[in-house]
Formats: C-alpha cells, sequence, structure tokens
C-alpha cells in the first residue's frame, strides 16, 4: 500500500476589515444620477396620438408588442411582474397589462416625464 503524506491544513484567518466611514452629504451630491428616460417612443400607428388610458381600458395588440415591453423592472423601480403580465411603456405612461388578452390592469402616469 501507498502511503498519503499528509495534507497541510491551513488556518483561514478573519478578514479584517476597515471600519466603514458613513457619507457625507457632500459626498452623496458627488455620486452620478441616474437618468431612467429610455429615449423617444414611437406610436405604432400613423398619426396616432396621445390618449389617456385608464385600468381596464383593452390595448391594441401593436401597443403591448415585444417593442414597448419594460424587460428589466427592478432598473426602473417597478415591481416585478409575472406571467401573463407585462410592464409596457405607452408614451410617458407605464402599464401594467395581460399580454394575452390586453388589458390594463395597473396605470402610472407620467413615468417618464
Amino acid at each position: 500500500m501507498e502511503q498519503r503524506t499528509p495534507r497541510r491544513e491551513r488556518r483561514l484567518e478573519p478578514q479584517r476589515l476597515a471600519p466603514r466611514q458613513p457619507l457625507r452629504l457632500a459626498q452623496l451630491s458627488q455620486q452620478p444620477r441616474v437618468d431612467l428616460s429610455p429615449g423617444g417612443y414611437y406610436a405604432p400607428y400613423r398619426g396616432y396620438s396621445y390618449r389617456r388610458v385608464g385600468i381596464g381600458f383593452s390595448l391594441g395588440a401593436l401597443f403591448y408588442g415585444e417593442r414597448y415591453w419594460i424587460n428589466d423592472p427592478w432598473y426602473y423601480r417597478l415591481p416585478p411582474a409575472y406571467e401573463p403580465y407585462r410592464w409596457v411603456r405607452y408614451y410617458d405612461d407605464v402599464l401594467l397589462v395581460n399580454v394575452y388578452t390586453g388589458d390594463v390592469v395597473d396605470v402610472i402616469y407620467d413615468f417618464f416625464d
């Protein structure tokens, strides 16, 4: 039989972290601001203009297509949307839409304003 040489046991030393300093107001004002505007909005129909919609309104399929989905709601500080719902941009508003029926379930007006 072969003899195995014992492994050296390493002692893990606890990491010593420097005490955390509180942020001062001057430091906070120097941090970069986050721009939440995703860019321009293009209506799916030529000549279509903004009409304020509310909960219960049924949108046409082109208004809640993948082109208008908000894929990362967390980035915009929106609550997560689970199937069959999606957050959709409608001009400067954000709508929570059932993508199977087109029904609007929730609305946040002037979100991108």
